[in-house]
């Protein structure tokens, strides 16, 4: 069965689509680094160190009680805890661009229309995510077992 829902940005295996996970905001920052040295008499040269943060600010909607998007946000929220860095790709469907690695720093969740059970009827989230160096085979294959591996 394929899924026809489209696929906006996949994080390891946990997909941004229309729903019940989307994102309507994307911040994609990226720098890179200079070294300021001061010479006296002389205009300030600038030595380039190489790149510097890349970081992607992911701001969406879910609406857990007609759409889904709760059972996301907390795979979402424990891929942050255990800082687990994954590939990043915009797009899906076998069409998607890699991005890179990236792990989650911050993630912020603002519940609206609260339900008796303590959760919004609507959950407005900013992700924050940093690109990171590939991980070695060695530190990602337990990582990925124990996401796989029945319980």
């Amino acid at each position: 069965m394929t899924n026809s829902t489209p696929v906006l940005m996949q994080w390891g295996l946990l997909q941004f689509q229309v729903w019940p996970l989307n994102y309507h905001e994307l911040d994609h920052y990226s720098k890179t680094d200079w070294a300021r040295k001061e010479i006296a008499g002389a205009a300030v040269y600038r030595e380039w160190t190489g790149e510097g943060d890349e970081e992607l600010h992911l701001r969406g909607k879910v609406f857990p009680l007609k759409l889904g998007g709760l059972e996301e946000l907390e795979v979402m929220e424990t891929m942050r805890r255990q800082g687990i860095a994954a590939l990043m790709m915009r797009g899906g469907q076998g069409e998607g661009r890699s991005l890179g690695w990236y792990v989650c720093e911050r993630l912020v969740r603002n519940h609206t229309f609260i339900d008796v059970e303590g959760f919004g009827k609507q959950i407005s989230f900013e992700g924050l995510f940093a690109r990171v160096p590939i991980p070695s085979a060695e530190d990602e294959f337990p990582v990925l077992w124990s996401l796989l591996a029945p319980t």
